[in-house]
């Protein structure tokens, strides 16, 4: 793990690019945004992380975030957090926590869209229902039990 600074402004990671680096806000605040940094979708501030979802997969990176005010940060890689975790499997809890909680949040906000629309487990469900009345019989069954 290795400490950063970012200046206010700055670009830490933008949309679509690769990563697999997570950051820990030591100090300072960033906006979080997609659609190319056209729609913000919140800030985090010290203790907050973001990026992690490249510390489990490796991958194209889900958002921008920006620096809001001059930012500090602990960068861990993919590498150093799975042997944190077979390390100390406690941590791996406490990680999991995180994303649960960000994925319910993100449940929330596609229900309050519109009223007429459902959160990510009712589109979920539906999807699962059109598989299972499919004739592709190739497919297994899809179930996805960490979000009820």
């Amino acid at each position: 793990m290795q400490s950063k600074t970012f200046k206010a402004g700055e670009t830490i990671i933008s949309e679509g690019s690769e990563g697999n680096t997570a950051y820990l806000i030591t100090s300072g605040s960033v906006e979080v945004s997609v659609a190319h940094g056209a729609k913000s979708i919140g800030s985090l501030d010290a203790g907050e992380v973001f990026g992690e979802m490249c510390l489990i997969e490796p991958g194209p990176r889900s958002a921008t975030v920006k620096a809001v005010t001059d930012t500090e940060c602990v960068v861990t890689s993919y590498d150093e957090f799975i042997g944190s975790i077979q390390e100390n499997p406690e941590r791996a809890v406490l990680f999991m926590k995180t994303l649960v909680h960000r994925l319910r949040q993100m449940n929330d906000r596609f229900a309050s869209l519109e009223p007429g629309r459902r959160g990510i487990l009712a589109m979920f469900r539906d999807w699962q229902k059109s598989l299972e009345l499919s004739d592709l019989d190739e497919l297994p069954a899809v179930h996805w039990t960490m979000m009820m």
